[in-house]
Parts: C-alpha cells; structure tokens; sequence
C-alpha cells in the first residue's frame, strides 16, 4: 500500500529504500521483429502507443552483424523520440528461430544465421543499458493477435504464418505456449506428403514449409524470375495457372492448419505473413479446410498483417517492464 502511494507522487521508492523522481524512472520500451530480410522495430510509451518505427533491410555476413544492428536500431529509435537512452525500460526482440525458455540459445533458423551457441538476448543487452528477451517472431505475433481480443473469450489462440517461411505460434489464457526446447509451433518440419522418412533427412527448412514456404512454391511451379507476388498479381489479373497454383498451395497448407486444430483445439486460428495474408490465398485455405475435419475450424486474417511481430514484441517488452516496476 506504501508502495502504491509512492509510485502516484513525485518520487517513487527504489528496492533499496531510497527515493528517485519519477521523471528519471524508465518510461519507454522497444519491440523490434527481426526477419531474414528486414527488420522492423518501434518504440513506445508506457501505455504502448506506438511513438517511431524504424524498416530496414537485415544485415547479413559473418560474426552476426546482425546483433550490432539491433542495438544501433535502438539507439535511433530513442534519438528519433528525444529519448535518452536510459529510458528504455525493455527491448523485446523476435528472431524466426526457436528460442530455448532454458537457456536462450537460438536453434532452427535456416532463414537467418544466428550463433546458436551464446544467449541471444545477453549478447545483445551487451550493446544496451536495458534489460532485453528475446523470442520467436511468430510467438510474438501470436501475442500481438491475442492481444486485441482474437480467441480471448476461449482462451486460445493459434497464429500461423505462410510466407518466406512457415511458422506458428500459440497464446492460452494470454500466455505463450513455448515448449520445453522452444520449439512449439515449430510446423514448417511437420512431415508432410509422401515418403516422409526418406525426404525428411534432406529437407532444410521442413518438409511442410518445403511444400507451402516461397522458395518451395517457386520451385514447384518453375517461377523462373517470378517472384511469388507476382504470382499472385497475375492471379488477381485472371490468369487461370497462377490462380490454379495459389489454389494448390492452399489445398496443402490447409493439412497443416488441421494439424493444428486436431491436436490444439485452438479457439481460433489466425492466418498471417506475407502468403497467408493475401484474401485469395485465405479464401482458398477455409474452402479446403472445412472438409478436412468433423467440426469446424474458425479462421481470422490477422489483423495487422506485416506489422503483427513489431506490435507484439512491443506489448511484451510492455508486460516485462511493468513487471519490474
């Protein structure tokens, strides 16, 4: 009660009993999602509102740049804002990768090199005055989606991405559902179409992600220099093949999304990514879905498309920092 009483006045007590004025108190956090290609991270007040973003393309090369690019993009996000930079109270960062809750050591990242043998998140808090954790992207937006009320009535909420990659993540009661290893949700290694046991050794991103991820759909349909939304501009023009192919991508992703809800139960299943969310892809994968399953399996387009990881690793990085308050 003391406590309370501090904390609405000028000065608020610190764990050691002595005093400091609010105004000098942590005020902002920073949710950045990093991807194999960009980057995309904002910065926000204590009561999220989204204040700066920064996107950019990720860099690339031995001794994870990366890593350095992280802290660099928060240094500008609080120069952006007139921020002093230890008033970031936390940095939440997502990495397409799993993320072992034990250890933190990353693993499962074909789309980005990342060490797997050092914690990710103290390798980056190194470069940083603010405490940072680090999770799996799609985890993230999952969170993002639950957030603004999707599955909340149930409980659960399950968010899949189709794009570059395939990943899923997976909220219950509000909270991540993670793994022992971090791997849930793991569904690009799925095994998936024939002679799984012969072709699953080989496979590096999964053999699910290998049938419905963009570098598989492009060698499917033997693209060529077509890139895939491309492919998808010239279904939307009404060209037959690449509708019929977007139509075959979808009847396979719609298996993986059954998976999903014959062993989960989610209450809801968002669909997102750069594949996931476009409306020919969508309608296709609930039209081959229903008959997949005995009961029904509600889908939802994700709500905030492209942006869904920043604004979820800005909600969590808000969670932690009131959790230290």
């Amino acid at each position: 009660m003391v406590k309370k009483q501090a904390a609405a006045g000028p000065e608020a007590a610190r764990s050691d009993g002595t005093l400091h004025r609010r105004e000098d108190r942590p005020t902002h956090v920073v949710g950045i999602d990093l991807g194999g290609t960009k980057i995309l991270a904002g910065i926000a007040d204590h009561q999220g509102t989204i204040l700066a973003t920064i996107n950019e393309p990720t860099r690339h090369g031995p001794d994870a740049p990366v890593l350095a690019q992280l802290a660099d993009v928060v240094h500008r996000l609080a120069a952006e804002i007139g921020v002093a930079l230890d008033r970031i109270a936390h940095v939440q960062v997502g990495v397409p990768s799993a993320v072992s809750p034990a250890t933190d050591l990353a693993s499962l990242s074909p789309n980005l090199a990342l060490p797997e043998d050092r914690p990710l998140a103290a390798m980056i808090a190194s470069r940083l005055p603010s405490p940072v954790t680090v999770d799996n992207d799609v985890n993230l937006a999952a969170f993002a989606e639950a957030g603004r009320g999707a599955g909340k009535d149930k409980g659960s909420l399950a968010f899949i991405s189709f794009g570059t990659g395939v990943g899923m993540g997976l909220v219950v009661s509000g909270e991540i559902v993670r793994g022992e290893h971090g791997r849930a949700g793991e569904i690009a290694l799925l095994p998936f179409g024939v002679d799984v046991h012969t072709r699953a050794p080989s496979t590096e991103n999964g053999l699910f992600e290998d049938a419905v991820g963009t570098p598989g759909i492009r060698k499917r349909f033997h693209l060529g220099e077509t890139t895939v939304a491309e492919l998808f501009e010239k279904a939307m023009s009404g060209d037959q093949e690449a509708r019929a192919a977007i139509d075959a991508v979808a009847r396979d992703a719609s298996v993986g999304v059954a998976s999903v809800f014959s062993l989960i139960d989610p209450a809801v299943a968002v669909i997102g990514g750069g594949i996931g969310s476009h409306p020919l892809f969508f309608e296709s994968l609930k039209r081959h879905l229903m008959p997949l399953l005995p009961f029904p399996c509600p889908l939802e387009p994700s709500s905030f498309g492209p942006r869904a990881g920043m604004i979820g690793a800005v909600a969590l990085a808000l969670r932690h920092a009131r959790a230290a308050s």
